[in-house]
């Protein structure tokens, strides 16, 4: 599990950045850090030695502090983006007594990567300009169109394109925005029930090189992700991009621009991959403490008829899961969760942090999430059984082997002839249930409430009436957090002692192990939902044959009791 300790710095991205002070020094700070980190000097070059390289990187540097210091680019609120400014050249003067065909190479590698960058932007703002959002013509690059008709060819048979945008003003400083979203550790706690990040590393040094040449490139990083829906069941997208920072105009335009490497130059076969990003980007412009964002999402993914599995299919190809508007809306989702307020807070230890407590909650989503993965982390978990209802036995070595306990997770997921805001409103009661089996018939308590101003993220802590042990009282509590981002329902939890809630919560300085259970909840149609269900404990069994039998009965005697009570709902309510 992620540390408290380092989530919490995440989380506080969001919110030491409101300072216009503190932002700048950041914003300074993150640009050397990335520079020093991931863009050494350069060790080959494309002059020859003792040749003084000539290029215009110094002279388009002084000209853009000239024009800082004039005030251009200075204003966020700018009407619309003057796209007939010339984007800045990357040029290296070649030694005319030069005629080595090796220092040609890396200079003919470079000058071909910056012509299918520009190729690349020049398409994103040209799908900018034909949704008709600010951006109102289209920028002067060159003769480059060769290069972005590749963006516009069909894709290959049993491959669909997918090209969807959104714009939305964002209440977040720019630059923090753009810092949040290059973070990739940030970006996927964020955004975890939607992708999961499998890594990255540094891309090959033609793009360091363009990096160092363009001033206006920031920072560029090879990423691997897959996109998924909250089920293990369906199919999988996994993409590896490169992700780019540009500044497009000082102090006022960003984009981040995400696009396959093999644009650039051959990576493989990519008839075994069937998932490709096109050109897609996040274009970012300030607008006093907040963000006006144009989302792209630009890909090519299987047809139908390509997938494994036909049950799940139509809700892939319905465009809702993976669109443009679906990422604003996690995104606003996620910055409301950050605003939410303390409704309740009666714990009689101290007062919690909303910074350790969305801390905790974020970690018990990310937690859950990969017991919802297609291939889980064979270093946590250990497949026992994956048809119709995946069992999966804790392979972690934190469970007691000497006393034949050991934790156990089942999956599955389940249909309900329902809208998915009524699932979700009965079973945010009846998670609570599910999670005390032994005291259905007692009340508990909530001690404490921690809410979104519209309701999008509700934080819970409940507390179990004391039972007497002994000569000593223990009271059990139940961590959960309910949330919706406008197309996926969470309902995440898990049992908490008092010693969790203690130095979790209000020390603030231990980490907590926790087994989150719960929900999640997509629509499937006008009036269906798609139902899949967790559940995490620990068994007292002599042998995984046992356990499995165990989760099996558990698990289908709690869906069955969903149904029927499901069932009873829709039928009062008609």
């Amino acid at each position: 599990m992620k540390t408290l300790s380092s989530s919490i710095l995440s989380f506080e991205f969001f919110i030491d950045f409101f300072s216009i002070d503190a932002m700048e020094y950041e914003w300074f700070k993150m640009k050397i850090k990335l520079s020093r980190k991931f863009h050494p000097p350069v060790t080959k070059k494309c002059y020859p030695p003792g040749v003084e390289k000539r290029s215009k990187v110094n002279l388009l540097c002084s000209n853009m502090d000239k024009g800082k210091s004039k005030g251009y680019g200075s204003s966020s609120t700018q009407s619309e983006v003057d796209a007939y400014r010339t984007e800045q050249t990357v040029e290296t003067w070649m030694s005319e007594d030069d005629n080595s065909e090796d220092s040609d190479m890396p200079y003919l590698k470079l000058q071909e990567a910056n012509n299918i960058f520009k190729a690349i932007y020049k398409e994103i703002m040209t799908i900018a300009f034909e949704a008709k959002y600010y951006i109102k013509a289209l920028p002067a690059l060159g003769s480059i169109e060769e290069f972005q008709k590749v963006f516009r060819i069909s894709p290959p048979p049993g491959v669909r394109l997918e090209t969807t945008t959104e714009t939305a003003i964002v209440p977040i400083p720019a630059r923090t925005l753009c810092m949040n979203l290059m973070d990739l550790d940030s970006w996927h706690a964020s955004m975890s029930h939607i992708f999961q990040y499998v890594g990255g590393n540094m891309p090959d040094d033609v793009f360091q090189d363009l990096k160092h040449e363009d001033p206006s490139i920031l920072h560029v990083e090879k990423v691997n992700v897959e996109f998924h829906l909250p089920t293990p069941f369906a199919a999988v997208r996994k993409f590896s991009f490169l992700r780019f920072l540009k500044e497009v105009m000082p102090d006022e335009l960003w984009t981040i621009i995400d696009v396959s490497e093999d644009y650039f130059h051959d990576v493989g076969n990519m008839t075994e991959r069937k998932c490709r990003r096109r050109p897609s980007a996040v274009l970012i412009r300030a607008c006093d403490d907040h963000s006006e964002v144009i989302w792209i999402e630009n890909m090519e993914v299987p047809k139908q008829s390509q997938l494994q599995d036909d049950k799940y299919s139509a809700l892939i190809n319905s465009e809702e899961a993976f669109c443009a508007k679906r990422w604003v809306n996690a995104l606003l989702w996620n910055l409301k969760r950050f605003r939410g307020t303390f409704f309740m807070q009666e714990i009689k230890w101290g007062h919690p942090s909303y910074l350790s407590l969305l801390s905790l909650t974020t970690n018990m989503r990310m937690d859950f999430m990969k017991c919802l993965r297609g291939s889980p982390d064979d270093r946590d978990w250990k497949i026992l059984t994956d048809h119709g209802m995946r069992i999966m036995q804790d392979a972690t070595g934190r469970s007691h082997e000497a006393c034949n306990i050991c934790g156990y997770t089942s999956v599955v997921s389940f249909r309900i002839q329902a809208k998915p805001q009524l699932v979700f409103q009965y079973l945010v009661k009846k998670n609570r249930q599910l999670q005390w089996l032994l005291l259905l018939d007692e009340e508990a308590k909530e001690i404490l409430r921690f809410a979104a101003d519209d309701e999008s993220n509700l934080v819970t802590l409940h507390q179990r009436p004391a039972r007497t042990k002994k000569d000593w009282k223990t009271e059990e509590y139940l961590l959960q957090e309910a949330s919706w981002d406008g197309f996926c329902y969470l309902i995440i939890s898990a049992t908490m002692n008092q010693a969790d809630v203690f130095f979790s919560l209000i020390a603030r300085y231990k980490d907590v192990d926790l087994k989150p259970s719960g929900f999640a909840i997509v629509p499937d149609g006008p009036e269906s939902s798609l139902v899949t269900f967790s559940l995490q404990e620990d068994l007292i069994v002599p042998d995984a044959e046992t356990g499995i039998r165990v989760k099996s009965y558990v698990t289908n005697r709690i869906i069955s009791e969903i149904m029927e009570e499901m069932a009873g709902v829709l039928e009062a309510k008609s």
